[in-house]
């Protein structure tokens, strides 16, 4: 527990972003699959939205039509995409993606800021993995299912521990990467920790 415990000491001491990439090797942290997790680059506008709203693809309850599924004007591309969504019973979690992207907050707070985060790479983006890794390094518990009630409790907090700090502001990217990892870590390895 206390090389985990460690862990955050070393972060908040960190001067430059090698000194952050350091800690993957030091506590044996994973790095993101770049093939499955490519760094997003596009940004989403409002603007496109609400072409898309005009053009009927979108609802004005910010998901899909109902009638996408039959569009034949689809390119193959959207139809591709449109297909996983549904394989996956995905469709209607477009909503939070969308309402993020239109600055519009909902209850599925990983998703609305991923759409945040798509609209302004400003924006964090916020999962388990991370959440859980800021709930330990706040309360020195391993919560192993990240609830509703969590992202409530903990989510701006979060927020304003990177805003504030100059480093993490301008590295959110490698801060978020180092937090998923260490939260998938902690969880897979709770028994050693508790």
């Amino acid at each position: 527990m206390n090389n985990y415990l460690l862990f955050f000491n070393d972060l908040k001491q960190c001067k430059n972003i090698d000194e952050v990439k350091n800690l993957f090797n030091k506590y044996k942290i994973s790095r993101r699959d770049r093939m499955k997790y490519p760094d997003i680059e596009f940004n989403i506008s409002a603007d496109e939205i609400n072409e898309l709203k005009k053009k009927e693809i979108i609802t004005k309850e910010n998901i899909f039509n109902i009638n996408l599924h039959g569009n034949k004007s689809l390119t193959t591309l959207e139809k591709i995409l449109y297909s996983m969504l549904w394989k996956q019973g995905d469709l209607k979690k477009e909503k939070h993606i969308i309402s993020g992207i239109l600055g519009i907050d909902t209850d599925r707070v990983v998703f609305n800021q991923f759409g945040k985060h798509l609209q302004n790479k400003e924006n964090i983006i916020l999962d388990q993995h991370v959440l859980r890794s800021f709930i330990f390094y706040k309360t020195k518990n391993v919560e192993k299912i990240i609830k509703d009630k969590h992202y409530l409790k903990y989510s701006d907090e979060y927020k304003k521990w990177i805003e504030n700090n100059e480093l993490f502001r301008s590295n959110k990217n490698i801060i978020d990467e180092l937090l998923m990892g260490f939260g998938k870590k902690i969880k897979r390895n709770i028994q050693y920790i508790t």
